[in-house]
């Protein structure tokens, strides 16, 4: 697809099978795809390698006159990462409630290790106390006992030696880099640090937030959720892994399903679960699974009641916006000291600023290991190095 999403009418210089499901034999060599231009007499050649079992395709492609002399000015995916789509079921359900989750993400042994390392910094946690209380005043439905405050807890991508690398994984999962990508486009980028959250038993919970929608009507654009030609956008997407299991009506996450695509705004006692409690969803997550809801599906936190792990509720949230958006600012001038340190490619590649994914950024490959460029023609980048005074050569 051109990069307007229009498709490229193609003839390979081979008889083999199409691009997007290339035999083993021919998986292993290039293949060459000549492309005719629009509108143009200019045409360009798409010089194309398929990693078996890694689900990627890596792209040159170069513009060429009609006597095919040829110079490498660009380099992308075929259209998205490939196996980005959601199953059809999984699409209607975030489509229709505003959230999913994916089971059995981390393994049991993964989830031990993770719970062991947020043991050894419980001492650093922050117990939300006061104005910092979530939940109200003490009597109100989401206020728990009135004094015992959530319990909050940063800086986990930056922890010494193996502690971090569970928590790094989330950014660039395979299992979770197809969502991401499907929900948020190529590109992603993590735009909130990752939070704990910890609930003892009596802990508030938090007043519903979030949504489409301000009170006065007018639309969160830095939240919002869009559907167009087939395809969900989320301008934030938040990604929580359940550290411990939460079965329904023990508290937690809580949801008004729908939300997202509400056209009035959600009324303050509704928020504050004092009328139509019967809309609230209080959904089962299991240790090891990652929820993923949009932030502009209104949500909140119900006061915590269940066994957990020692009688607490942990999760941790992060948050992911398309390539080119960000809502935090925790990137600038750069990410605290040690967040990137030993990180991957692609873990790195996951925590570039925010800038469109044309001016040659790095993308992550559904695998989580790999990644690719979508590259800026040298030429453009030269004029724009004159034009701007930037040797960079970005405007």
């Amino acid at each position: 697809r051109g990069a307007g999403g229009g498709l490229l009418t193609t003839t390979t210089t081979t008889n083999a099978a199409t691009l997007f499901s290339p035999p083993a034999a021919a998986a292993a060599a290039p293949r060459i795809i000549r492309c005719g231009g629009f509108g143009s007499t200019k045409r360009f050649v798409l010089s194309t390698t398929f990693v078996p079992n890694k689900k990627c395709f890596f792209v040159r492609r170069r513009h060429t006159t009609t006597t095919n002399t040829t110079g490498v000015v660009h380099e992308t995916l075929v259209g998205r990462a490939m196996g980005h789509a959601l199953e059809q079921e999984e699409l209607f359900a975030f489509d229709l409630n505003g959230f999913i989750v994916v089971k059995n993400v981390f393994t049991e042994e993964e989830i031990e290790a993770m719970n062991a390392a947020v043991d050894a910094h419980e001492h650093e946690m922050v117990e939300r106390k006061g104005q910092l209380r979530l939940g109200g005043k003490k009597g109100a439905p989401l206020a728990g006992d009135g004094d015992t405050g959530r319990q909050d807890l940063g800086g986990m991508l930056a922890w010494p030696g193996e502690e971090k690398m569970l928590f790094r994984k989330m950014l660039a999962h395979p299992k979770l880099v197809p969502y991401y990508i499907a929900l948020c486009g190529e590109g992603y980028r993590m735009d909130h640090l990752p939070l704990l959250i910890q609930q003892k038993k009596g802990a508030d919970g938090f007043d519903f937030h979030g949504g489409r929608l301000n009170q006065d009507g007018s639309w969160i654009q830095g939240l919002a959720y869009e559907f167009v030609n087939g395809r969900p956008y989320c301008h934030l997407l938040a990604a929580s892994i359940a550290l411990t299991t939460t079965r329904t009506g023990e508290g937690g996450y809580a949801v008004l399903p729908g939300s997202h695509k509400s056209n009035v705004p959600v009324p303050p006692d509704v928020m504050k679960m004092l009328k139509q409690t019967e809309s609230v969803r209080n959904p089962e997550i299991e240790r090891g699974d990652v929820l993923l809801f949009t932030e502009a599906c209104t949500h909140g936190t119900i006061p915590w009641s269940g066994e957990g792990r020692d009688g607490k509720r942990r999760a941790v949230l992060y948050r992911f916006a398309p390539a080119n958006m960000a809502y935090g600012r925790s990137y600038m001038p750069e990410w605290p000291k040690g967040t990137t340190d030993g990180m991957t490619d692609a873990e790195k590649a996951v925590l570039q600023p925010p800038f469109n994914p044309r001016l040659d950024r790095t993308l992550v490959c559904d695998d989580g290991t790999q990644t690719t460029t979508f590259a800026r023609a040298e030429f453009k980048k030269a004029h724009d190095a004159k034009v701007f005074n930037n040797p960079e050569g970005y405007f």
